[in-house]
């Protein structure tokens, strides 16, 4: 199902290119600045947003602590899940990467 939304979202996005929908757009050619949450999983963000706001992320990054990850808590379990698929690991890695990014430029 997913593949079939993500088939239809660049459809769209192909079709409204060829209109000429995102030409003269406000910050084009500029890098997007990245807010939100949307490199966490759902279940992970309202602790994100609980520790960001004790300034407990802030200090833990200072000091370069390492902070529990789902990639990493997949992986470091003695009882790692091994149904997970190659594309479901690849995608927990790939979260990772984000939130690592998104964190370090703080």
């Amino acid at each position: 199902m997913r593949d079939n939304f993500d088939k239809l979202a660049e459809r769209r996005i192909q079709e409204a290119i060829a209109r000429g929908e995102f030409k003269n757009l406000r910050g084009e050619g500029k890098p997007v600045k990245i807010n939100g949450l949307y490199f966490l999983p759902q279940k992970l963000r309202a602790a994100y947003t609980v520790l960001k706001n004790s300034g407990y992320l802030d200090k833990a990054i200072q000091e370069n602590k390492r902070f529990p990850s789902p990639i990493t808590e997949e992986l470091n379990l003695p009882n790692v899940n091994p149904s997970i698929s190659k594309q479901e690991l690849s995608a927990k890695i790939f979260d990772h990467n984000v939130m690592m990014d998104c964190l370090r430029r703080r």
